[in-house]
């Protein structure tokens, strides 16, 4: 009987050596591998990122002890939860606590500065704030849900999905019949949905992404031949040159494949808020991941210059008129510059303390629309200059803790991805109270949580969600 388990044993082991043997020769390839293969090879040559796995898995042996099998299937299920769920650390709390604090002070001061347009458009004081909360509710659990998702799932292929999937929305809300001569909606049924939200997210995965992958190659010059790195350590002039071109072949170029075809769509729409915001997003990470300082001030001058004749060649209708009258309201303080005029007075009524909660004036039908992007001027008149004053402390405190939490990351994916999201939140902010004010011409930029639109909150409380998974690694987190 020993002799019999000893041949066992040793036929066991002759098959398993076989097998490994056999693995390692490799098969011939299917013809999902071959595509595979060739779709890496084309993103790559775009400057695309890919983790499509190429070549045949190693099969598990038919006859298996069910026991051993069982144990297999337990740890594949184990490694899985922990790459998808990351609840073995908790978020940061004062993050969730400044977030929930914008949120309620956001449905606040919005209950009061809509329910005069809301009776006065839907017969119904309500409507428009019972909306917002919905969608307030469903982002909240969406943002805790995808809090306990590990952000590294959004790293490499699923980016770019979500990239492709963004274009083909941009594209589609373009053919679309428009509303007030702008194309920025699709409509299912009763609701609506606004693509440029999504496209904002895709452009900080997808610039994330491909710093993840190429920050070596964007910080170190890289030489093709030795006899180039020889000539560059003789000249400096050569190497700052040449460190240029490589710079601009690995820090400048990949990022205006990514974002072009995004800006592009936006601007067709037409959606300059929109486009100023991917833009300063993308900048932001660019300079932070490593673009020399010389190509960053070009494109932004090539930026600035761009936004100047997309403006007065008329590709966007309204833009030469909302410049002129940013230059002057009260020259037609009744017509184009109605809005301007009336969020200066309402901000100027405010006074030091604000006439009190619920007691603007210019909220009744002198500001268009007051709880969209205007609605900071009607927290000025309520809470006055105070009140105003302590919202953007409240806003600065998440901007500070979420740069905070993300820099110090150890993920260099969800350091740049918690950056943009961030600075998303942070230039939305200062953008609108510049327009509020007068400081910039109006283009029509929400303030976060504050402006109504479903979208917006939900989009947006779903970052948080991502923001907030991000703190879960970050050694600055506080329990």
């Amino acid at each position: 009987m020993e002799k019999k388990s000893a041949e066992k044993q040793t036929m066991s082991l002759t098959s398993r050596s076989e097998a490994v043997s056999a693995s390692e020769k490799g098969e011939p390839l299917t013809a999902r591998d071959k595509f595979n293969s060739f779709l890496s090879r084309v993103l790559y040559k775009l400057g695309f990122e890919t983790d499509f796995s190429s070549g045949k898995k190693e099969k598990i042996p038919v006859k298996q002890l069910p026991r051993r099998a069982w144990n297999g299937v337990k740890s594949a299920a184990s490694d899985t939860r922990d790459i998808w769920l990351n609840k073995s650390a908790a978020y940061d709390k004062p993050l969730f606590v400044i977030v929930i604090v914008l949120v309620v002070v956001g449905l606040v001061m919005m209950s009061s500065a809509s329910y005069a347009y809301s009776y006065s458009h839907y017969g119904n004081s309500m409507k428009i704030i019972n909306k917002q909360v919905i969608a307030t509710i469903i982002g909240i659990i969406f943002m805790l849900l995808i809090s306990t998702i590990h952000p590294g799932i959004l790293k490499g292929k699923w980016s770019y999905i979500l990239w492709i999937i963004s274009i083909v929305l941009l594209v589609v809300v373009r053919i679309l019949p428009g509303k007030k001569g702008v194309h920025r909606w699709i409509g299912v049924g009763s609701l609506s949905f606004q693509p440029s939200e999504i496209a904002k997210f895709t452009a900080i995965l997808v610039c994330a992404t491909y710093i993840a992958y190429h920050y070596k190659e964007i910080n170190v010059i890289t030489y093709k031949k030795h006899s180039t790195k020889q000539k560059a350590a003789r000249s400096k002039r050569f190497r700052y040159w040449y460190g240029l071109g490589r710079n601009f072949q690995t820090a400048v170029w990949p990022f205006m494949w990514r974002i072009a075809p995004i800006l592009v769509l936006l601007v067709l729409e037409p959606h300059l808020s929109c486009t100023i915001i991917v833009l300063l997003i993308a900048g932001t990470q660019m300079l932070l991941g490593g673009t020399r300082k010389e190509y960053f001030l070009t494109l932004l001058a090539f930026a600035a210059v761009g936004i100047y004749l997309i403006v007065f060649l008329g590709i966007v209708p309204y833009g030469r008129t909302r410049v002129e009258t940013w230059l002057d309201p009260f020259a037609d303080a009744k017509g184009n510059g109605w809005q301007n005029v009336q969020s200066l007075y309402a901000i100027s009524s405010g006074g030091i303390f604000g006439a009190g909660f619920g007691n603007s004036r210019q909220k009744y039908m002198y500001i268009a629309e007051p709880q969209n992007d205007f609605i900071f001027s009607v927290v000025c008149e309520e809470v006055g200059l105070v009140g105003a004053i302590i919202i953007i402390l409240i806003f600065v405190a998440f901007i500070w803790r979420g740069f905070s939490l993300s820099v110090a990351n150890p993920d260099r994916f969800q350091k740049f991805v918690g950056i943009g999201i961030t600075s998303q939140v942070g230039y939305q902010m200062m953008l609108n109270i510049a327009v509020v004010t007068n400081m910039v011409p109006n283009t029509g930029i929400s303030l976060p949580f504050f402006s109504s639109g479903g979208t917006s909150i939900l989009m947006l409380l779903a970052e948080i969600g991502v923001l907030l998974a991000i703190s879960r690694e970050s050694p600055n987190k506080i329990m």
